[in-house]
C-alpha cells in the first residue's frame, strides 16, 4: 500500500515566492527563542526587492533555493532552504546552506525532505564538493538532523550571537560530497 502524501510538497523557489518568504522570514526571526541570525525587525527586504532577488541568484549555477509548500489552496510558504556557492576562486567548491520551516511545521520531515533535496542538488553541480552551515549548539533537533544527513561538527564559534541577554555558541557543520 503506498504511503499517503504529505500535506505538504517541495519544488524549487520562484520569484513570486517572494511575498510568502517573507511572510516566513518575518515570523521565524520573531519567534521566542527563535534559532535563526536575525532579530525581529532587522529583515527589511520590501517583495520587490525580494522577487528581484530571486530572479538574480535563480541566473546563478552556483545558487538554489527550495520551498515546501501547503498543498491546500491557496498554498503557501511553510520552509525554505537555500545553497549559495562562495564567489572566489579558491573556495568555489563550497556552498553555504540555510534553512527555515514554519513552527507549526517542525517535526514532520520537512526539514529532512529539504535538505535531502539541496544535497542532492550540490551533488548533481559540477565543482561544489562540500556543503557548510552553521547552528545555533542549543539547537539540538537541527544538529540531529544534520548528523543523520552526514554533515559532522568541525567547530565552534564561541559567543556567536548574543540573544536574550546572553551569549550564544554556534556549531560549524560541513558535509563533503
Amino acid at each position: 500500500m503506498p504511503a499517503a502524501p504529505t500535506p505538504w510538497r517541495i519544488r524549487e523557489v520562484q520569484p513570486s515566492d517572494a511575498e510568502d518568504i517573507i511572510a516566513l522570514l518575518k515570523t521565524s526571526f520573531a519567534e521566542q527563542g527563535s534559532n535563526l541570525l536575525m532579530e525581529a525587525g532587522e529583515f527589511s527586504m520590501t517583495v520587490d526587492e525580494e522577487e528581484f532577488f530571486l530572479t538574480e541568484q535563480s541566473l546563478r549555477a552556483d545558487w538554489v533555493g527550495y520551498v515546501a509548500l501547503t498543498r491546500e489552496k491557496p498554498s503557501h510558504v511553510i520552509g525554505l532552504v537555500t545553497a549559495e556557492g562562495k564567489q572566489r576562486r579558491a573556495i568555489k567548491h563550497r556552498a553555504s546552506v540555510g534553512i527555515t520551516i514554519a513552527q507549526t511545521w517542525r517535526g514532520q520531515g520537512i526539514g529532512k525532505a529539504l535538505m535531502r533535496q539541496v544535497i542532492k542538488w550540490a551533488k548533481d553541480t559540477e565543482g561544489i564538493t562540500r556543503l557548510e552551515l552553521e547552528v545555533l549548539a542549543r539547537n539540538e533537533v537541527a544538529i540531529h538532523l544534520y548528523e543523520r544527513l552526514g554533515f559532522e561538527r568541525e567547530g565552534v564559534i564561541r559567543r556567536a550571537i548574543f540573544r536574550d541577554g546572553a551569549y550564544l555558541d554556534e556549531y560549524v557543520m560541513g558535509l563533503l560530497l
